[in-house]
């Protein structure tokens, strides 16, 4: 569930993936995830036993069942020395007799035997060109050895050369025929994977280095750092070019309304006492205001935008709500991600009005949104200064410290918001899970318990408290919690999902669970929470089309770039994994029957 509940304006960067513990995770989380347990911990048995039972075929086979990560303790320490005696093994290399001078027709007269041995001389001086960087005189020989025979090991060798010389393209070609060969061979996984992280094909890079680690039950620690690495390059490129080209857009229903319940209204209506008719501006702030208790924010955001046209047409002569006009369209910008311009109407707003305080606590979730808690600070500072018992500025100021455990402090905040505003529900809320975050649980139950009686008719309350509950471990009540809260408001998805992830945590009740979710989506086809959930659920049961899709989902509705470089991390990992699933069902087949006799 999620770590903090209630105000979503100080935490609208925090990813719905938090919620089902999907973001902050190591690769390897991600990688594990769409692998059945079993098959990942018998991967690594299967494949080293399979190895070492098969005849050995000189000192290359033994080289290919080794891990790709090789200690550098036992490595000749002068390394140019080393290099100075392989240039001069190299010289009578050049002249003695050699295979590669056989045609055609005289090797295909030779047997087997002859073909291979043949084949490992070539190989055996091509090394040690290799190691006196003599790259050209190696891939000759390689090429040469490949004439006697398809090793595997001899394009591998031959790839490596056209890495130390940049040719990425020859590597992809020679790996993907030595692991035609042999799918199996880590080493060559791992230099294709390079080769592809150099031409920018991350996506390949990642299957191939994903592979390596399934492969070696990630215990190559080259590959599994190789792939966090490589998954980074790709989730931040995509996410960063995604929120370059796409057009600011309101975030979900659900996300929007849980923004606002942060503070206890949006703002209050222009009215006029001496019967005169309120001017346009006016009147379209009113209509904005009521599109915005609807739900209806499109509308909202059409209406505020003329208002704010009818302001600069009039250059604010007669406006009595002018202020309030621009802070609510920089909230609505602010929604859509639109900093620049959230920011730039915020700031008209507190110079038609320096006293304006929702509008310095607008313009601070906007700060935290940047991360600069020092901003945020400062304005919270100055909304003090204009009003100092003002509910909404000590709650705002809980919830920075709340961001910043700083749970004391935050405790305070909220009990002094909750003291000016006997009905602001939110500080009650926050202050009890507050309490249950320190260990006050008593307290915690009380303060809930106080704020149910107060409030008995919030939906959200019983969904935030359910959310709490069920972080406790009591998930019989979280699920009663949940069940309530939608009896209460059939049009609020997150009890709905928040029931399901509980259900299907306890008792593995997936059908259930789909069906709250589903009916989640009816009620807010874009809600974020819902979308990253059912993906998760599908997951689980092996349902990975239906997963990905849902993650695709996930990462088109991410709210920001932090969102979505966590959703496409998890698509693209899933993806590999279910990729290599397809590509490799012999290879799963046979790591899960060794992995149940040897259970």
């Amino acid at each position: 569930m999620s770590n903090t509940t209630g105000d979503k304006a100080v935490q609208k960067s925090a990813s719905v993936l938090e919620k089902l513990n999907l973001n902050e995770r190591s690769w390897k989380f991600y990688a594990a995830a769409s692998i059945p347990p079993v098959l990942v911990a018998g991967l690594a048995l299967w494949y080293y036993s399979s190895r070492t039972a098969e005849p050995t075929k000189k000192d290359d086979k033994k080289k290919r069942s080794r891990k790709s990560k090789k200690s550098k303790k036992g490595k000749a320490t002068d390394d140019s020395a080393e290099e100075k005696s392989a240039a001069a093994s190299t010289a009578s290399l050049e002249t003695e007799d050699a295979p590669e001078n056989l045609t055609d027709e005289q090797i295909a007269a030779l047997d087997q035997a002859e073909l291979v041995k043949l084949g490992q001389s070539l190989k055996s001086r091509g090394n040690k060109f290799f190691q006196a960087k003599r790259y050209e005189k190696a891939i000759e020989l390689y090429t040469q050895a490949l004439r006697f025979a398809k090793d595997p090991v001899f394009y591998s060798n031959r790839a490596a050369c056209y890495a130390a010389s940049s040719d990425h393209d020859k590597v992809i070609q020679d790996c993907t025929s030595a692991l035609e060969l042999e799918s199996r061979y880590v080493k060559a996984l791992i230099r294709r994977a390079q080769a592809y992280e150099s031409t920018e094909q991350y996506r390949d890079s990642l299957y191939d280095f994903t592979t390596a680690c399934i492969l070696e039950d990630f215990g190559n620690s080259l590959a599994a750092t190789s792939a966090e690495r490589v998954l980074k390059k790709l989730a931040e490129a995509e996410a960063h070019e995604r929120v370059q080209k796409r057009s600011p857009r309101l975030p979900s229903k659900s996300f929007i309304s849980g923004y606002l319940n942060s503070f206890r209204n949006c703002g209050d209506e222009a009215a006029v006492t001496d019967g005169s008719v309120l001017c346009e501006a006016d009147a379209l702030f009113n209509e904005a205001l009521s599109f915005t208790a609807l739900q209806e924010y499109s509308q909202a955001i059409e209406s505020v935008d003329k208002a704010v046209a009818a302001v600069e047409k009039t250059d604010g002569s007669g406006v009595l709500r002018a202020a309030d006009i621009y802070s609510l369209r920089g909230m609505f910008n602010f929604l859509k991600s639109n900093l620049s311009q959230a920011l730039e109407d915020l700031d008209k707003a507190l110079e038609l009005d320096p006293s304006h305080v929702r509008s310095y606590l607008r313009k601070a979730n906007l700060f935290t949104e940047k991360k600069d808690l020092d901003e945020v600070s400062r304005l919270l500072k100055q909304a003090h200064e204009v009003d100092a018992e003002n509910a909404e500025t000590f709650f705002q100021q809980g919830q920075v410290h709340f961001l910043k455990q700083e749970f004391a402090d935050a405790a305070k905040d909220y009990e002094r918001a909750a003291e000016l505003d006997p009905e602001f529900v939110y500080p009650r809320i926050q202050l009890g899970v507050v309490q249950f975050k320190v260990g006050k649980i008593e307290q915690a139950m009380a303060t809930f318990d106080e704020a149910m009686k107060k409030f008995p008719t919030r939906s959200d309350l019983y969904n935030y408290y359910g959310e709490v509950l069920a972080e406790q471990g009591g998930y019989d009540s979280a699920i009663s919690a949940f069940e309530k809260a939608v009896e209460l408001d059939k049009t609020n998805p997150l009890p709905y999902v928040n029931q399901a992830i509980s259900l299907f945590q306890t008792s593995g009740n997936a059908d259930s669970a789909l069906t709250l979710i589903r009916d989640a989506l009816k009620v807010d086809p874009e809600c974020e929470l819902a979308v990253a959930a059912l993906s998760q659920i599908y997951l689980q049961m092996g349902m990975f089309e239906e997963s990905l899709t849902m993650l695709r989902r996930a990462v088109d509705l991410a709210k920001s770039e932090e969102e979505m470089v966590s959703a496409i991390t998890f698509r693209e990992t899933t993806a590999a994994q279910y990729r290599f699933m397809k590509e490799h069902p012999e290879l799963l087949n046979k790591m899960m029957a060794g992995a149940m006799q040897s259970a």
